[in-house]
């Protein structure tokens, strides 16, 4: 039986040269973005609200919610109230 030498590359040799040549990036997940720290100052009597709104949706929620997502819930309600409300309730805390 007469034996058929090998030429060229093989399969994984061509997959490895192109990797290597070509830099295509493949977004395949969307990169999150990343948070930036804010720093905002509040009197005694808002911490003790922002406790007490948290302590009622961990009594509500399966898990731990934080007071960082808690902020993040009342930002959501924020933006979907009136000026007139929210300005009503800035009224009420000054």
């Amino acid at each position: 039986m007469a034996t058929k030498k090998i030429t060229g590359q093989s399969k994984l040799a061509q997959t490895t040269g192109s990797k290597a040549d070509s830099k295509e990036r493949l977004d395949l997940v969307p990169s999150r973005k990343k948070p930036s720290l804010k720093a905002y100052r509040l009197y005694d009597d808002d911490i003790a609200r922002l406790k007490e709104i948290t302590a009622t949706m961990n009594k509500e929620s399966h898990r731990h919610i934080s007071e960082t997502a808690t902020i993040r819930a009342l930002i959501v309600l924020g933006a979907s109230a009136t000026g007139e409300r929210l300005l009503k309730a800035l009224r009420e805390t000054i």
